[in-house]
């Protein structure tokens, strides 16, 4: 099930519509029922567009839907001030008013408030969730300080990758895929250091793990990247995934030295980030 750091503004939005318009439907329902005015009944309903305007164009929209709401009630209202005259009337007609501007002008807000907040959330969001590893915004962004860091300190650093193809496990049921994105999550925070930081994206016809490794370098690396493919390789073939006999595709680059794939690398995480954030701010793909 989606969390709320990976939902879209639009997904929220109608998760927010489908409930609150239940909501009314059944107030205005029991209210029908209970045989109160029909007046009062459609007063109900007439928070319906009211509602949907303020999650739709928020303020704006929750203030102009308040004043066409107050004008069809006070026109529905019209007949019964004209039989017992205007002074019976104006503290039902003004209440209803000040109801409809409330619930207009504070759902907007709260609606505009919630769209940022989301927005926020996508910027900033740096897990995946069908892994809980870091993502490829994380990636691309932790490159960058741990270059920087290298260039400061006369450091290196390693990213070490291992391919898993798509397809064996595109072909199994969304529940076994997501229970086993879940376990090699898993896994990959098991088999590295405190200071290594894991993460993963599908990119095309490929599931890549990748794994930041402060202080180490090529031989280091290579060893590492190696024994990461054979323990992943290992772990899918036990669950049935049918991924050949041989060793899962393992690759690794060390900065300072392979600054130019490592370049190309951030620049491939970073087109994975805009394809599954293409509403928000791209990462910086440059050196």
């Amino acid at each position: 099930m989606p969390t709320i750091t990976d939902m879209s503004y639009a997904t929220t939005r109608r998760l927010v519509l489908a409930a609150g318009l239940g909501v009314l439907l059944l107030i205005a329902a029991v209210m029908y029922l209970r045989r109160v005015d029909t007046v009062e009944v459609v007063a109900v309903l007439l928070f319906i567009p009211i509602f949907l305007a303020f999650t739709f164009w928020h303020v704006i929209g929750g203030l102009a839907s308040t004043l066409a709401a107050s004008a069809a009630y006070a026109a529905l209202r019209a007949p019964a001030v004209d039989a017992v005259g205007g002074g019976r009337y104006a503290g039902i007609l003004a209440g209803r008013g000040l109801g409809y501007l409330a619930f207009g002008l504070l759902g907007g807000w709260a609606s505009q408030q919630l769209e940022r907040s989301l927005q926020k959330l996508d910027v900033y969001d740096q897990v995946d969730d069908d892994t809980g590893l870091f993502n490829a915004r994380f990636l691309v962004q932790d490159i960058d300080l741990e270059k920087a860091r290298a260039s400061r300190y006369k450091t290196f650093f390693s990213v070490c990758m291992v391919e898993v193809p798509s397809g064996p496990l595109e072909a199994m049921g969304r529940r076994s895929r997501a229970s086993l994105l879940k376990d090699l999550g898993y896994q990959m925070k098991d088999a590295v250091r405190t200071v290594d930081r894991p993460a993963y994206a599908k990119d095309g016809s490929v599931h890549r793990f990748a794994v930041i490794c402060p202080e180490t370098g090529e031989e280091g690396a290579r060893v590492f990247s190696s024994r990461l493919g054979e323990r992943i390789g290992e772990f899918v073939r036990g669950r049935g995934v049918a991924v050949g006999d041989g060793p899962l595709v393992s690759t690794f680059v060390t900065y300072p030295g392979d600054d130019s794939t490592i370049d190309a690398l951030k620049a491939q995480f970073a087109a994975i980030d805009r394809e599954q954030h293409p509403e928000s701010p791209a990462v910086s793909s440059g050196s």
